[in-house]
C-alpha cells in the first residue's frame, strides 16, 4: 500500500474518484426518496434500483466502447453527459415530470457501468499488476465507507434544500473528476493495434461484442472465479427481503435498525478493502476470494441467533467479506486480460454477476412471505460456504497464479 500511495498520478486519480464516488452515494439514495415523496409509493422507488441494474443488459455495448477510445478521454466525456444529465433533474417539479427522473437514473447506470470499466482498465495501463490489488482494494474500502456517509449528508441535503442542491452537489464532483483527469495527461493509456483491421472483417463486430464474455468462460481460473461470485452473490439477494424480516421478527425492531446494522458493515468493509491487497499477494486472488465467501458464511449463521450483538458482529464479517471477493475476483480479471480487452472483460463480468443478484432480489421478496428468516439466512450462509469450497477446489486443476506464494 506504501508503494501505491507514493504514485503521484494514483493519487490524484484516487482523490478525482473519491470525490466522484461522494456524490454517486449522495445522489442515489435521494432519487429514491424523491419518488416516494412525489408518488407516495414503495414501489415506484423500487424502480429506480431496477433502472440501475437495467444497464447490464447492454454491456456488450458499453464494453466494447471503453476498449474502442483512450480510457482517460472516456472517463472525462461520460463525466461531463453525465453531469449534464443529473442538470436535468432541476426540470423536475410534478409528478407529471417523473419521466425525466427515470431517464436520469437509467443513464446514471450506464454511465456508471461504462466509468467502472474505464477506470478498470485505465488503472490496468497505470500500475504494475502487483499493486491492483492494493488500487482495487482502496477504492472499494473508500466505496463502502461511503454507504454511510454519502446517504446520510444526501438525504440531509434534501430535507433540508430540496433535489435540485443534490443535483447540482453531485455535477459538481463530476466536474471535480474531470479537471483531476485533465492532470493525467502523462497517465500510461490503452494503446489499440489491429483492432480496426478486424472491424473490417466478416463478423469482427459480433466477435468483438462478446469477446469479453469469451474470453472468461475460455480461461479456467476466471470462469471459477466469476461463477463463483455470481453463484454468491445469486445466494446474496435472498438476503436483502429477509434482513428487514431478521430486525422486525427477529429483534423486535423498526426498519430504520436496518441503518445501524449498515453502519457495522460499513465498518468492516474499510478494514477488508485495505487489507485485501495484502491478502491477493500473499494467497492470491482465488484463495483470498474463498476468504471473503467464508467471511460472509459466517457472519450469515450468526444472524440466526438473532440478538442485537450477534446480528452487529454478523454486519461486521458480511461487510469485511464484500470488498474480498469482490476485489479478488475484480483483479483476477484485470491481471488475466490483455489492455485492449479490460472494458469488455469487466462489463461482462458485471453482467455475470448483476443479473443473479437481481433475479434472486425478486425470488427473495416472494418466499419471504412463505419462508421463515433464519431459513433463508442458513440456506445463504450454507450456499457462501460452498462458494469457498468451489474456488478452492477448482484451484487445484489450474496453474498457480501469478504473485500467489503459498
Amino acid at each position: 500500500m506504501r508503494r501505491l500511495l507514493r504514485d503521484r498520478q494514483f493519487v490524484l486519480l484516487f482523490f478525482g474518484q473519491a470525490v466522484n464516488m461522494f456524490g454517486d452515494r449522495a445522489l442515489l439514495i435521494v432519487l429514491a426518496i424523491f419518488v416516494k415523496d412525489l408518488t407516495g409509493s414503495d414501489s415506484m422507488a423500487g424502480v429506480v434500483l431496477v433502472l440501475l441494474s437495467l444497464p447490464s443488459f447492454i454491456a456488450p455495448l458499453t464494453g466494447l466502447l471503453v476498449d474502442r477510445f483512450p480510457r482517460r478521454a472516456t472517463m472525462i466525456v461520460n463525466d461531463l453527459v453525465a453531469a449534464v444529465l443529473v442538470l436535468s433533474l432541476l426540470l423536475v417539479r410534478h409528478p407529471g415530470d417523473l419521466w425525466i427522473v427515470f431517464v436520469v437514473t437509467f443513464g446514471y447506470g450506464v454511465s456508471n457501468q461504462v466509468f467502472n470499466a474505464a477506470r478498470g482498465g485505465l488503472v490496468h495501463s497505470m500500475l504494475p499488476s502487483e499493486l491492483l490489488g492494493d488500487a482495487n482494494g482502496l477504492f472499494g474500502s473508500f466505496s463502502q465507507g461511503l454507504r454511510i456517509i454519502g446517504p446520510l449528508l444526501g438525504a440531509a441535503l434534501f430535507t433540508a434544500m430540496g433535489l435540485s442542491a443534490v443535483a447540482v452537489l453531485d455535477a459538481g464532483t463530476f466536474l471535480v473528476s474531470v479537471l483531476v483527469l485533465l492532470a493525467l495527461r502523462r497517465a500510461p493509456d490503452l494503446t489499440r493495434s489491429g483492432e480496426r483491421e478486424r472491424e473490417r472483417e466478416p463478423g469482427g463486430l459480433t466477435r468483438d461484442l462478446t469477446a469479453g464474455i469469451r474470453h472468461i468462460l475460455r480461461d479456467a481460473e476466471l470462469r471459477a472465479g466469476v461463477v463463483a461470485l455470481g453463484l454468491a452473490l445469486g445466494a446474496a439477494g435472498l438476503i436483502n427481503s429477509a434482513m428487514f424480516a431478521a430486525v422486525d421478527q427477529g429483534l423486535d425492531r423498526p426498519p430504520a435498525f436496518v441503518g445501524v446494522i449498515a453502519a457495522f458493515e460499513g465498518g468492516g468493509a474499510i478494514v477488508g478493502g485495505l487489507i485485501t491487497g495484502t491478502l491477493i499477494r500473499r494467497y492470491g486472488e482465488q484463495r483470498t476470494a474463498a476468504v471473503g465467501f467464508a467471511s460472509s458464511a459466517f457472519g450469515l449463521l450468526l444472524v440466526i441467533p438473532t440478538s442485537v450483538v450477534s446480528v452487529c458482529v454478523s454486519g461486521v464479517f458480511v461487510g469485511f467479506s464484500i470488498p474480498v471477493f469482490m476485489v479478488a475476483t475484480t483483479t483476477l480479471v484485470q491481471r488475466r486480460t490483455e489492455a485492449g480487452l479490460q472494458g469488455r472483460a469487466l462489463t461482462a463480468m458485471d453482467a455475470l454477476i448483476d443479473l443473479p443478484f437481481v433475479a434472486s432480489m425478486a425470488v427473495g421478496a416472494f418466499i419471504i412471505r412463505f419462508v421463515e428468516f433464519r431459513l433463508i439466512y442458513a440456506f445463504s450462509a450454507v450456499a457462501f460456504a460452498a462458494v469457498a469450497a468451489y474456488v478452492l477446489l477448482s484451484r487445484r486443476g489450474s496453474p498457480v497464479a501469478a504473485g500467489e506464494t503459498g
